[in-house]
């Protein structure tokens, strides 16, 4: 930065000793701009004159007067000095040369401030400088984000008020820590690990407190220097490595949930977005299973689905807290276990153990478990028996009468919509309906039912029809009870309708 002194003076003698400082002759003074002639730089540094109009005419430029003092004793607010009209060149020189060392010691103190300030403000640590007597003087941006006040808010406040994120003081606000009288004792830089309360909650730091020293060794102040440790582990390489080579998807999020590490296997099935957002991803799904919370391990886990291009997937979700040496949580290690195939071969077996492999009806199994489950509540059963079904296995062949069956089932379906069909076996087949029966619907399902079956067969040939029973429950009968009720008044039927 240079420094630029601008002079305008008549008096010939000091014009020859100032211009032997400007150009070649002046190249010691690297640092120093000398110009001669008109104001026309508002940045100049000082201006140096014989004339009170220049002091009048750029007021805002500090001046070094050469004149008596009475003339400018209106102007002493911005008189950087005065000097006597006629002295030696000795003298003149002297003056010159203590000038240029103030101006350059000025321009120093604020360019070392200046780059102090750019320095630490782009070290992602928090950085802070405080005396002895524990007042602070010096802080960067991570430092007044991390407790939530601004440099001039925090300038010459103690510990109590700087690291209390209420945004009030300590009763005892200047109060040096055991680790800042340490660095102070021993004139010595000192390490360690400590938990701090921040506007964003606790957070574990790496802090480094180092002593400052005045020339005379006199220590002035403390420089702390403190590194977030919360989720360092978290980003590190070596995890990063070792998550990507792991089968399954798995995210890793700060305290927030939002989303630091992501695996190749979750970037592959779920998302590779840079942008991924865990949570509102979260709220897309829909439960699929009860919500399983550990407290001991700070661990919640539940199983979810998804739609996917119209079918379901299934996830298994894991949360597990992440926590520091001190027991702190940093953040949470998300394992997605994709669980459709479970659900679908889950699915098939319960439909092999619940389902007729021929009609696909249920089976008697299920209808059992079906009633007795609903114990306690009126159901109507409607017991179904084929007539004439044996001629027509014998007659034609088993194909047709397994074709004949599947037939049936479907009818059964079709006509009685609302209830629950079974194959309980052989050509015997069975509707549970909720409630008491309403017979006027059950008639015209009845009718309805055994036309469509007589529709199978050629008119005048062989052909088979339908004996159905309609037995009601209160809900205090079994299963068991409730299907030999109604098989006897299947019977029942079967011996009417032959006369």
């Amino acid at each position: 930065m240079k420094i630029h002194i601008k002079i305008r003076i008549d008096d010939q003698a000091d014009a020859a000793i100032f211009r032997s400082y400007a150009g070649m002759a002046g190249k010691r003074h690297w640092d120093v701009l000398i110009e001669f002639g008109q104001l026309d730089k508002a940045w100049d540094s000082l201006i140096i004159t014989d004339k009170i109009e220049y002091l009048e005419k750029y007021p805002e430029i500090p001046a070094v007067y050469i004149g008596k003092a009475d003339d400018v004793d209106s102007l002493m607010d911005r008189i950087y000095d005065v000097w006597p009209l006629v002295e030696s060149e000795r003298s003149r020189r002297m003056r010159f040369e203590r000038l240029i060392a103030n101006l350059r010691n000025a321009n120093n103190s604020w360019l070392y401030r200046y780059l102090m300030s750019t320095l630490i403000d782009s070290d992602p640590d928090a950085v802070s400088f405080k005396d002895v007597s524990d007042r602070y003087v010096l802080m960067n941006n991570t430092f007044e984000h991390a407790f939530g006040k601004s440099r001039e808010e925090m300038y010459e406040r103690g510990s109590g008020f700087v690291l209390n994120t209420t945004g009030e003081a300590a009763e005892e606000e200047y109060a040096l820590s055991e680790q800042d009288k340490t660095v102070l004792q021993t004139g010595q830089i000192i390490s360690y690990d400590e938990i701090v309360n921040t506007v964003t909650g606790s957070r574990h730091y790496r802090t480094r407190k180092s002593p400052l020293i005045d020339p005379s060794g006199e220590l002035f102040g403390i420089v702390t220097i403190s590194e977030d440790m919360s989720e360092k582990g978290l980003m590190s390489p070596e995890v990063g490595d070792f998550i990507d080579n792991l089968p399954f998807p798995i995210v890793i999020c700060d305290t927030n949930f939002k989303t630091i590490k992501m695996n190749y296997s979750f970037r592959n099935q779920v998302s590779g977005s840079p942008k991924f957002d865990y949570v509102n991803w979260k709220k897309s799904l829909k439960p699929a299973g009860e919500k399983k919370v550990n407290l001991e391990r700070k661990c919640v886990s539940q199983e979810f689905y998804i739609d996917y291009f119209g079918k379901p997937r299934f996830f298994f979700v894991t949360e597990n807290a992440i926590k520091d040496a001190f027991g702190n949580i940093t953040g949470y290690f998300i394992i997605l276990r994709d669980t459709t195939i479970e659900r679908n071969l889950e699915k098939s077996v319960l439909n092999a153990a619940n389902t007729d492999g021929l009609t696909g009806l249920y089976n008697r199994k299920y209808i059992v478990d079906y009633i007795n489950t609903n114990r306690g509540k009126p159901l109507t059963l409607l017991y179904m028996d084929l007539d004439n079904f044996k001629e027509i296995n014998e007659r034609f062949s088993r194909s047709r009468g397994d074709e004949v069956l599947i037939k049936t089932a479907s009818f059964i379906k079709e006509c009685f919509p609302k209830g629950v069909a079974a194959r309980p076996g052989g050509d015997e087949f069975a509707v549970i309906l909720d409630g008491y029966a309403d017979k006027v619907a059950i008639e015209a399902g009845c009718i309805l039912l055994e036309s469509k079956i007589l529709s199978v067969f050629r008119q005048g040939g062989p052909s088979a029809t339908i004996s159905i029973s309609v037995t009601e429950s209160d809900g205090t009968i079994d299963a068991e009870e409730l299907l030999l009720k109604g098989g006897k008044s299947m019977s029942d039927v079967k011996v009417n309708k032959r006369g």
